[in-house]
C-alpha cells in the first residue's frame, strides 16, 4: 500500500478530507469556502464521520479525493539515500529508518520524498511512516462507499502546497487551531526546513492585551535562528518573505511587531479562499485541493 507523497497532477473535480485526533473536517472544490466538520472520539468514528460529512457535502463518487494527516498521526524522518537502484529503492527506504522507529517496519506504511540536499552533503529522503492499521481503515472506509482515495498526504506537504513556487526562499509560519505552531521555508516548491514552535502554540489565543514585546522579541529570534540555518549550514538565500497564517483578529498586529524585529517582509497569508481570520484553520484543506500536491 503506497501513499503518495509529494507532487502529482491530477483531474478537476476534488475534495479534501483532514483527519486530525479528534476531529473530520471536508471541503470541496465546488464550494471552498464552506468547511464541514464532525467531532470524533477515536479512529472507530472516522469512518462515520467521513460518511456523514460526504453525504452533507453530496460528494461525488467520481470525484478525486485527498487525505491529509494531522502530524498526531505520522513520524516524519530524514536519512541518507540508500545506495540502491532507483527500482530498489522503496523496498529499501523501510529498512533504513528501523532503528529510529519504535514499531516494526513491517507494521508501518512508509513512503519517501526528496530532501534537499545541501552543499557537499550526500543525497537525503524524508521518510514518512504511519501504523499499517490506521491506513487500512481510511482505505476500507473508501472502498466500501465506492470513493476514488486519490492519494495521502501530510498537513505540512498540503500546507506547501499553498506557496507558489519561487526561486527565493520563503517562509511560511502556519498554524490550526488545536496544533503546535510551525514554520516551513520553502524554495522552488520544495521544503527545505521545517521546526515546530512549541513554545508559541498560543499565539492565536492571546488578547491583544496579553501582547508583550518579550514574548515577540522572542518568537522574532526563533525565526532568526531558522534563517541563518538555511544561510548558513544548507548555504541558501536569505528568506526574502514571511507569511503568517494564524487564526487571530489580531494578525495585523503580529504583523507589525514581527516586522519591527525582521529585515524580511512579514505580511498575512493571502489565499482567495481565505477573507477572514478564523478561515486560516482551512489552510491544509485549501492546499489539498491544489493538484500539486500529490506527486
Amino acid at each position: 500500500m503506497k501513499l503518495p507523497f509529494g507532487k502529482r497532477k491530477t483531474g478537476t473535480t476534488r475534495a479534501s478530507v483532514y483527519i486530525r485526533p479528534q476531529l473530520v473536517q471536508i471541503i470541496t472544490s465546488h464550494k471552498p469556502d464552506r468547511l464541514f466538520e464532525q467531532a470524533v472520539n477515536s479512529q472507530d468514528e472516522w469512518a462515520s464521520a467521513i460518511e456523514a460529512l460526504a453525504k452533507e457535502v453530496r460528494l461525488e463518487r467520481q470525484s478525486e479525493i485527498v487525505v491529509i494527516l494531522s502530524s498526531q498521526l505520522y513520524q516524519q524522518l530524514q536519512v541518507e539515500k540508500p545506495s540502491v537502484p532507483d527500482e530498489e529503492l522503496a523496498s529499501a527506504v523501510p529498512w533504513a529508518i528501523k532503528d529510529m522507529v519504535a514499531e516494526s517496519v513491517t507494521d508501518l506504511v512508509v513512503d519517501y520524498y526528496d530532501a534537499p540536499t545541501p552543499p557537499m552533503g550526500g543525497a537525503k529522503l524524508n521518510v514518512v511512516c504511519v501504523r499499517r492499521p490506521l491506513i487500512q481503515r481510511l482505505v476500507d472506509c473508501f472502498q466500501h462507499n465506492g470513493w476514488a482515495l486519490t492519494g495521502i498526504t501530510t498537513e505540512s506537504l498540503a500546507v506547501a502546497s499553498v506557496e507558489a513556487p519561487s526561486e527565493h526562499c520563503q517562509m511560511l509560519v502556519w498554524q490550526v487551531t488545536g496544533s503546535e505552531l510551525e514554520l516551513l521555508v520553502l524554495k522552488d516548491g520544495q521544503i527545505f526546513f521545517s521546526r515546530h514552535l512549541r513554545a508559541f502554540s498560543r499565539i492565536a489565543q492571546l488578547q491583544e492585551i496579553e501582547f508583550s514585546q518579550d514574548y515577540f522579541d522572542s518568537l522574532s529570534l526563533e525565526l532568526q535562528r531558522s534563517i541563518d540555518f538555511i544561510t548558513a549550514s544548507l548555504k541558501q538565500p536569505d528568506v526574502s518573505q514571511i507569511h503568517l497564517s494564524l487564526s487571530t483578529r489580531f494578525g495585523d498586529h503580529i504583523v507589525e511587531l514581527l516586522q519591527a524585529n525582521l529585515s524580511a517582509k512579514v505580511s498575512l497569508l493571502e489565499h482567495a479562499h481565505i477573507s477572514e481570520p478564523e478561515q486560516f484553520d482551512h489552510l491544509p484543506l485549501l492546499g489539498a485541493l491544489q493538484s500539486e500536491v500529490l506527486p
